[in-house]
């Protein structure tokens, strides 16, 4: 199940493309989430889910989650870009433990050398990932049990706040949460799905933009004829500044000023991507509705 919005749909192709190389054994059906374009891609099984517009991410993940009659799903975003083969084995491992042990919520893929995570003889290379590990639910590639998501759902979150409040939310549940451990997340040799989960490696898209190592990796795939204009491309130093400004735990009052033009660059950047995508009427909706949406998670967390 890939979780998308039609915004991004110039990054259906080349993760579909990479798909199709990286994991010849990927599952026969899957689900894409959207609002209302549809999508098919040669020598793949693709579902458009078109939930529309006028939904939380929440009740999106929920609608399509309903629609899959499998006890289990792989989630993924659409910028998680493979890197290299997938290994199928290691991926059907987790499948057959989460068949041994019906607590097991989650199999989270992606790596992560998060202090805190218990080892165990039982799951090789998962840890169990407990009540106090931060982003315990998270939206990284995962294999999921499937009525354990929809459980840990609150309706009218959106993936941010599924994951911060969420957390929180499900601290003293007794599910297991096994992720996949890794001393080194910039190794991607001995990952199961291979792929780039930080900003700073140039991978996916951040703040609504293409980074910059995605062209390069598309072309040496021979992916062409993306659009790359629509979104825009982040440059490696652009990222960094970003990083710099806009996450300092203790900025100054100078850091404090430059964070607040960062964000406020940001959002201008997304509104004129909304109009140039959706044009003047729903680029102005999708804008008020994002505002909106951000000053939300600003009282939830205050």
């Amino acid at each position: 199940m890939v979780s998308s919005c039609d915004k991004y749909e110039t990054a259906w192709y080349p993760y579909f493309e990479l798909i199709k190389k990286y994991w010849s054994k990927h599952p026969n059906d899957i689900y894409l989430i959207t609002e209302n374009k549809t999508y098919t891609h040669e020598g793949l099984k693709i579902r458009c889910q078109n939930i529309g517009c006028n939904f939380t991410w929440s009740e999106r993940l929920y609608h399509c989650l309903k629609e899959i009659p499998s006890k289990y799903i792989i989630f993924s975003l659409e910028d998680f870009f493979l890197l290299d083969y997938v290994k199928s084995k290691e991926l059907e491992k987790c499948y057959e433990w989460m068949e041994e042990n019906s607590d097991i919520a989650v199999c989270r893929l992606a790596v992560s050398n998060e202090k805190g995570l218990i080892k165990t003889q039982q799951y090789e290379n998962f840890y169990i990932a407990g009540g106090d590990i931060t982003f315990r639910l998270d939206t990284q590639f995962a294999l999921w049990n499937k009525e354990a998501l929809l459980s840990f759902l609150d309706l009218s979150e959106n993936p941010w706040q599924f994951e911060e409040f969420g957390t929180k939310r499900i601290k003293d549940t007794n599910r297991i949460f096994l992720w996949n451990y890794g001393e080194n997340d910039y190794d991607i040799s001995n990952m199961i799905v291979p792929y780039k989960i930080n900003q700073s490696y140039g991978y996916g898209i951040a703040w609504g933009k293409w980074l910059w190592n995605d062209k390069k990796w598309f072309e040496e795939n021979n992916i062409k004829n993306v659009n790359y204009k629509q979104l825009g491309i982040l440059s490696e130093k652009a990222v960094k500044r970003r990083f710099k400004y806009l996450f300092s735990a203790n900025p100054d009052r100078f850091g404090t000023c430059i964070q607040t033009i960062y964000k406020q660059i940001i959002r201008f950047e997304k509104a004129a991507q909304n109009l140039r995508i959706y044009g003047f009427k729903e680029g102005i909706q999708k804008s008020y509705k994002a505002r909106r949406s951000h000053k939300g998670r600003r009282r939830h967390k205050a």
